[in-house]
């Protein structure tokens, strides 16, 4: 099994009377993770299933990611995709689907944390930008400290 954790792209600041949970991309955010999704088709990615967080910024990047690969599976909300989510609840979910291919979109730093988490490599911070997105293999069932990370790609902008 193979999750892919996706950080959403860039989104509005938490500035004004919007609240925190509407949020949306931008312009450029948009742009990014349409030019990312499209570079991730150079490497035959595809996915089974796409999970994202119930937030309005990571359901839209989920969207842009669903339409971008043709997704055949309508996008699915994950509460534990928000952030203080669970890794444990991540791999229960993705171990339910029964699936192969399973992306997953949400939040630094909950995504860095799953990352850590999956791999066994809970003493590292790993941090990643807006619309990049990391591949963790699981041989077997997954389970916490089984993944191995095999690759991070970061994000794309419009040139590529």
């Amino acid at each position: 099994m193979n999750i892919y954790l996706i950080r959403h792209g860039e989104a509005e600041p938490p500035l004004g009377t919007k609240a925190h949970e509407l949020r949306e991309l931008t312009k450029e955010g948009i742009e990014a993770v349409k030019a990312s999704a499209e570079f991730w088709k150079k490497f035959n990615l595809s996915f089974d299933i796409i999970l994202t967080s119930p937030l309005k910024r990571a359901a839209q990047t989920a969207k842009v990611i669903h339409d971008v690969l043709e997704v055949e599976q309508e996008v699915v909300e994950a509460i534990s995709l928000l952030n203080g989510g669970l890794t444990e609840e991540l791999l229960s979910i993705a171990e339910a689907f029964g699936m192969n291919e399973i992306a997953m979109v949400g939040h630094q730093p909950d995504i860095g944390i799953h990352i850590a988490s999956m791999t066994g490599s809970s003493n590292t911070n790993f941090k990643i930008p807006p619309a990049a997105i990391v591949k963790i293999h699981f041989k077997d069932k997954p389970r916490i400290g089984q993944g191995v990370l095999e690759f991070l790609i970061p994000p794309m902008n419009k040139k590529g």
